[in-house]
């Protein structure tokens, strides 16, 4: 049998619903923050543990956004802000397995992936089942949908191409898969006639997405040390493709730059890491498996800066945000960070009806709108807008500026 474990500060986390039994670390350092959180609403499933929430994700379309949870419920909500929250749930659905992937939105059908290795299509106007496809294991990829084909991988190695209308099976690739790795899968990514997937024997590879032949393999990470643990490698950082370089993040590995073409690096540097990080024109944003925020120059891969205000806050995926990084903890808090220095630059707190933080499993940015979805099953639409020490500034100026013109 297969062991899929987390890191030990997730594995901490993933017993409970809570993280009220950790201590926080150090405090954080006084911020005047900028910005803050106005809630719009909030609907609650069940607590969700963290080793449950890493294929999940969120989908959305102009009117709703889609969620799934590992007790087995999808749920469509209303993006807008109705009166009750029972009006803000356009529908629900619940099924018998958990749910460990997706959902995925495309078209009017919503993919997820169950752990008893089901593949299920639903209407995104109901939530009821359209088709499903056993598959040989669980489902722990969110299935990706490219040119009439689904792609995920299921817990066993196997990656699969299935037909977009019936789930039918049109190929199969097998991979051997280590007996210790971390819990979830990165998504495949597909680009025209080519699937890139990481692994958790620390390998990258590009396959062709007509016939699911190997086109080629490189390691991005080597087994080292005495125990099982220590000799854990993995990736579970989504591939980034970037101004035609892939790039890849190694737990006990490296972060690297690959020629998609052929598996060739670019550049190779030290980091370890397992959440998803960011790239834009200029550079990498990455989390090492500390909490560590680095900056790498895209081209050279040379290092631009270090933010360690965040080790050991249990730091969620990385995302941009405009100008800024967005990202969690493990406390309820959400950061932006400057992207040309590394320096936080505002923070606001995602808290309960009772004002307390709870841990963020999951952020979909959405202009200046933000869905968070955390660990003790709250789902939850914020609008960021000025804090009031920011509108009273900007008053300030405002007077000071009339009144020089008087």
């Amino acid at each position: 049998m297969k062991i899929r474990l987390l890191l030990l500060s997730a594995v901490l986390l993933g017993g409970c619903s809570s993280n009220a039994n950790l201590p926080e670390p150090t405090p954080l350092v006084p911020l005047e923050s900028p910005y803050s959180l106005h809630k719009n609403w909030e609907v609650s499933l069940s607590a969700l543990p963290n080793l449950d929430a890493r294929g999940l994700a969120f989908a959305e379309d102009e009117q709703a956004v889609y969620i799934a949870n590992s007790d087995g419920h999808v749920i469509a909500l209303h993006k807008e802000n109705r009166s009750r929250w029972t009006d803000q749930v356009e529908w629900q659905t619940r099924f018998d397995d958990h749910v460990v992937s997706g959902p995925t939105l495309f078209g009017d059908e919503l993919l997820i992936g169950t752990s008893k290795g089901l593949l299920k299509s639903l209407s995104k106007e109901t939530g009821a089942l359209l088709w499903q496809r056993q598959l040989s294991s669980e489902v722990i990829s969110r299935p990706i949908v490219s040119g009439g084909k689904i792609y995920t991988r299921t817990v066993d190695g196997k990656l699969y191409a299935l037909n977009l209308e019936d789930g039918s099976v049109i190929w199969v690739n097998e991979n051997q898969v280590p007996k210790l790795s971390l819990r979830g899968s990165p998504d495949l990514l597909v680009v025209e006639d080519y699937v890139f997937a990481a692994w958790e024997s620390g390998v990258v590879q590009a396959l062709s997405a007509i016939t699911g032949e190997l086109l080629w393999e490189t390691r991005v990470a080597s087994p080292k040390g005495r125990t099982d643990l220590e000799r854990m490698i993995d990736i579970q950082a989504n591939l980034v493709l970037k101004d035609n370089r892939l790039y890849a993040l190694g737990f006990h590995g490296k972060l690297a730059a690959i020629n998609p073409m052929n598996g060739e690096f670019f550049f190779v540097k030290n980091l370890s890491g397992y959440r998803d990080f960011v790239a834009d024109d200029k550079a990498l944003y990455a989390v090492d498996d500390e909490g560590v925020m680095q900056a790498f120059d895209l081209m050279t891969g040379a290092p631009l800066w270090k933010q360690a205000a965040f080790k050991q806050r249990l730091v969620g995926d990385l995302h941009l945000y405009g100008d800024q990084l967005l990202l969690s903890d493990g406390w309820g808090y959400l950061h932006w960070v400057n992207k040309l220095q590394g320096i936080e630059y505002a923070r606001a707190k995602h808290s309960n009806e009772y004002g307390e933080g709870e841990r963020i499993l999951k952020v979909m940015v959405d202009g200046k709108r933000l869905y968070v979805f955390d660990g003790d099953g709250l789902v939850t639409s914020y609008n960021v807008v000025p804090s009031e020490l920011s509108r009273f500034h900007s008053e300030l100026a405002g007077n000071k500026q009339k009144a020089e013109t008087e």
